[in-house]
């Protein structure tokens, strides 16, 4: 943390706050573990089952609403103000806006400086799913909490562009980008054969967007030349029987794993054993609810040594530097995606170069504790 900031005392509202939440989940663990270097961080979170030994391993102190479905989204109204009294909460980061409009509520009562996390569309409106519906009434509330919120902060240029677009000024947005424990995720000597496979990977919700299926599509393409790496696909989600079935399909069952869901401290070696990592995030028309805002799967490949493949889409440019940690591909050309793939196989030097730098990138400028910094810095600067 930078020095001479003085301690505060920051409440973290991370509604979605789980074990086996995505990247807001760890976006908000990542954020509070490196802000209680310098601060007292308290984080509020939906109560759910099985959370024990989870919140018994942070490093900061988590209050859970009730599980009861109904109960623990209506508890926030009651917790927040709760938190901000007994302990004197300088400040209040909200992980995502939904849970701001508390804070615009209390505001007059308690009157905390609040801020708000933006990571991809979530607040515009569409009408693509309920909540996006019921998010979509409550419009004019969001306006009026989004008055009173001190600072935004966008974690890509693609997401302030979001905020941007409601009248927010530039002088209350902040780019806070996601980040990575680089202590966690580090390169290994690779003591791999060189005759062995090259072994391509994929962490991510099995979702339309995160581009699973173009990948699929590029390795068939590859296979027709000769190529033929295997592909780790991790994580599960709605499209995982339509991607089993496609493997099927296109003849890649002898490259092609699913592994479903593997927790956080497993993924660290799972990426250093594989050579490439590639994600063809892209967006779908008319589907605003399905974007990669980020993409912190991206930062964690490249702390790791790993050249990236990835779909130009949304914000995953602030999150691979083209032609430096990795190749931005068209993510709806899947000849685009396998063109890239066969030249990280062909040039290893290539390859070497792009993964050395992304771990410098990630090392100098993106680790979680020069993310929490700057975000420190930047509340007490708005306040």
């Amino acid at each position: 943390m930078a020095k001479g900031k003085h301690n505060m005392n920051l409440l973290i509202v991370g509604a979605d706050f789980s074990p086996y939440s995505g990247g807001i989940g760890t976006y908000t663990k990542e954020l509070a573990t490196f802000l209680t270097r310098g601060n007292q961080v308290t984080v509020l979170a939906n109560g759910i089952s099985n959370t024990k030994t989870f919140d018994h391993g942070c490093l900061y102190q988590i209050i859970r609403t009730p599980s009861f479905p109904i109960l623990r989204h209506l508890a926030f109204f009651i917790y927040i103000p709760w938190i901000l009294r007994r302990n004197h909460i300088d400040a209040v980061l909200h992980v995502v806006w939904t849970t701001a409009l508390i804070s615009h509520l209390w505001y007059y009562l308690i009157p905390v400086p609040y801020f708000v996390s933006v990571h991809g569309s979530e607040f515009l409106n569409d009408t693509m799913t309920w909540k996006r519906r019921l998010k979509s009434y409550l419009r004019k509330c969001r306006l009026a909490a989004f008055r009173k919120t001190k600072g935004f902060f966008p974690v890509s240029n693609y997401s302030a562009q979001f905020v941007m677009s409601l009248g927010v000024t530039k002088e209350r947005i902040e780019v806070i980008s996601n980040g990575v424990d680089t202590q966690c995720f580090r390169p290994t000597v690779n003591h791999r054969s060189g005759g062995e496979q090259k072994k391509l990977l994929t962490v991510a919700r099995l979702d339309l967007h995160k581009g699973h299926d173009r990948v699929l599509e590029a390795l068939s393409i590859l296979k027709k030349q000769g190529f033929t790496p295997d592909y780790t696909i991790v994580g599960q989600g709605s499209e995982e029987m339509r991607l089993r079935k496609m493997v099927q399909e296109l003849g890649l069952e002898n490259q092609v794993v699913f592994t479903g869901f593997i927790p956080n401290n497993k993924l660290p070696s799972l990426y250093t054993s594989c050579d490439i990592y590639v994600m063809a995030s892209r967006e779908i028309p008319g589907r605003l609810d399905l974007v990669e805002g980020f993409g912190i799967s991206f930062l964690e490949a490249g702390a790791s040594g790993l050249p990236v493949v990835a779909g130009n889409s949304g914000g995953v440019s602030d999150a691979v530097q083209h032609g430096k940690t990795g190749l931005l591909v068209n993510p709806d050309n899947p000849e685009d995606i396998a063109s890239a793939i066969k030249l990280l196989l062909t040039d290893d030097s290539l390859a070497r170069r792009y993964g050395n730098e992304g771990r410098r990138w990630t090392e100098t400028q993106m680790s979680w504790e020069q993310v929490a910094g700057r975000l420190v810095s930047a509340i007490q600067r708005m306040m």
